[in-house]
């Protein structure tokens, strides 16, 4: 159970983290037009994901990417508030099923009843997506934990999916 309770935890500590350097990054932008936002993350050697300017001028998130990722987590927030265990299930990642339920549907419901209401009353913050290697994240908030998440989405059988949340003190968006 308290294994279950760390990894929500951490999915909304990384969620809410993305969401607000993507919203510095939007700042950013709208002050200052000439200057476009050309980061691209990726994973540092050490423990903390860290972001590195990218060689073209394409955006690191596209507006569309946006748009998908958060129409998943909202229907994945909607199955657990209607406590559609089963529906939510096919909004995450094997990698996530394997860390959260050891594969495990079951498992999966069981954590989810009681970690994942937490999950359920989040806000993900659009505005702060980052990209780190396949993986696009999104900070998000929860009045209910004490701090910043980042969820991370990766694209599986052609669609997105949450992949894992990460603390977002893990994440390292400097450009430096």
């Amino acid at each position: 159970m308290k294994k279950w309770i760390v990894i929500v935890a951490i999915l909304i500590c990384c969620g809410m983290y993305a969401i607000v350097k993507f919203s510095m990054s939007q700042n950013q932008n709208v002050s200052n037009q000439s200057e476009e936002a050309t980061n691209t993350e990726q994973i540092n050697a050490g423990n903390a994901d860290k972001v590195t300017p990218e060689e073209d001028s394409e955006p690191a998130v596209s507006p569309a990417q946006v748009e998908a990722i958060t129409k998943v987590y909202s229907e994945f927030q909607n199955a657990l508030k209607n406590e559609d265990y089963e529906q939510a299930w096919k909004f995450t990642s094997e990698y996530f099923k394997g860390r959260v339920s050891d594969g495990s549907l079951e498992k999966f419901k069981e954590n989810m009843a009681t970690d994942g209401a937490v999950l359920a009353k989040a806000t993900i913050h659009p505005e702060s997506a980052i990209s780190i290697e396949d993986r696009i994240g999104f900070l998000y908030t929860c009045p209910d934990f004490p701090y910043d998440m980042y969820l991370f989405f990766i694209q599986e059988d052609d669609q997105w999916k949450l992949y894992i949340g990460r603390r977002a003190d893990s994440v390292d968006t400097s450009t430096e």
